[in-house]
């Protein structure tokens, strides 16, 4: 993730076959078998409609709190990805328009800003990203 207002995903798209992977493709492609020198780094606007949506209850980890909400969002790039939602997640529903913020998680120890990227519900129109 590169940290902006907007923020946006890094990716990679193959040279070869024009597929795009995130996370990025470490060795290659996975359509085509291209390798990673056959890869260009690509940024992917954070922005995407809800395909699934739940509520965790239970987990095994400290943070996030629960609850709280995941979905499967669907890129305006045709990625898909799991994430956390962030804001009102009552308006939330399958096929709602989403966009990436980036949320404060922790301080590291030399003191920078550690950031997790969370989606929102938005009123933005398709192919916007913000």
């Amino acid at each position: 993730m590169r940290v902006g207002d907007p923020p946006t995903i890094v990716g990679h798209e193959c040279q070869r076959c024009g597929r795009c992977a995130f996370p990025p493709d470490p060795y290659g492609c996975e359509r085509c078998g291209a390798g990673v020198d056959e890869l260009d780094e690509i940024e992917l606007a954070a922005a995407g409609v809800i395909h699934a949506i739940a509520t965790v209850h239970r987990h095994h980890h400290a943070r996030p709190e629960t609850p709280f909400t995941v979905a499967t969002i669907v890129l305006d790039d045709g990625i898909a990805l799991k994430a956390v939602l962030t804001g009102d997640v009552s308006a939330a529903a399958i096929g709602s328009r989403v966009r990436g913020v980036a949320v404060p998680w922790e301080t590291a120890d030399d003191g920078t800003e550690v950031v997790d990227l969370r989606f929102e519900v938005a009123d933005i129109g398709r192919g916007a990203s913000g």
